[in-house]
């Protein structure tokens, strides 16, 4: 509910703003991103399991996520409307040797943070900023490569992304945009299931993960009008 409310306020704002919403075009968006975040509270649970653990190479730190993006863009003169699907995500392996025998098992832990977002940009054609709402998911797995066994954690909170925009007009209609931007999530992320699943302690209980980034966008240039509804 929270999402569409957002969607009907921005749309709303974008016709009542733009100078000829008439003419407003729609892109269709692809990117990929790359961010980084500190997370100490984090490295401690994650280091207190790889000592209670006889690892011989254990699981790294989470420094950085990366992924995908796609989703439209609705633009008419200086003002754009985006609803995108954002994806980040990291993955590390742990390996022992299987007790009794020098055969390895793997185990496994994968972190993602999965988002709608629905955003407004600003911008001359060449430079240009904008900011997203986002829905998140943030997921983290754990998979044991001796009882294949498999424990996972959920949990949804929003975001705000702000980010500044570099667009390179292309010669076959596909233009490209650097976006350096910054994602701030509404609250702290609870480390104690995580902890739990483990079987470690969890020395702070929640930690925001702030993460700065940049993105790497393709619009189509070339794109479909909107054209308006008569009566």
């Amino acid at each position: 509910m929270v999402c569409l409310r957002a969607i009907i306020i921005l749309l709303l704002a974008f016709f009542g703003f733009s100078p000829s919403p008439a003419n407003a075009q729609i892109n269709l968006k692809t990117g990929y991103s790359f961010s980084v975040l500190s997370t100490p509270a984090l490295h401690r649970v994650v280091s207190s399991f790889n000592q209670s653990q006889s690892y011989i190479s254990r699981f790294h730190d989470l420094d950085w996520l990366h992924g995908f993006e796609a989703g439209l863009r609705l633009k008419g003169g200086i003002h754009a409307l985006e609803l995108t699907y954002q994806g980040a995500s990291k993955s590390f392996k742990a390996t022992g040797l299987i007790p009794g025998s020098i055969n390895k098992y793997t185990d496994k832990l994968r972190y993602s943070a999965n988002s709608l977002a629905v955003g407004y940009q600003l911008g001359n054609g060449v430079l240009g900023m904008g900011t997203d709402l986002l829905f998140q998911i943030y997921k983290v797995k754990y998979e044991e490569g001796l009882t294949k066994h498999s424990f996972s954690n959920i949990q949804h909170m929003t975001a705000f992304k702000l980010y500044l925009m570099v667009t390179f007009k292309g010669d076959t209609g596909i233009d490209f945009a650097l976006q350096p931007f910054v994602v701030i999530p509404s609250k702290a992320y609870d480390l104690r299931p995580l902890a739990d699943i483990l079987h470690t302690e969890a020395g702070s209980r929640e930690e925001k993960w702030v993460r700065y980034g940049l993105t790497i966008s393709f619009y189509n240039g070339k794109s479909r009008k909107v054209k308006r509804l008569t009566v």
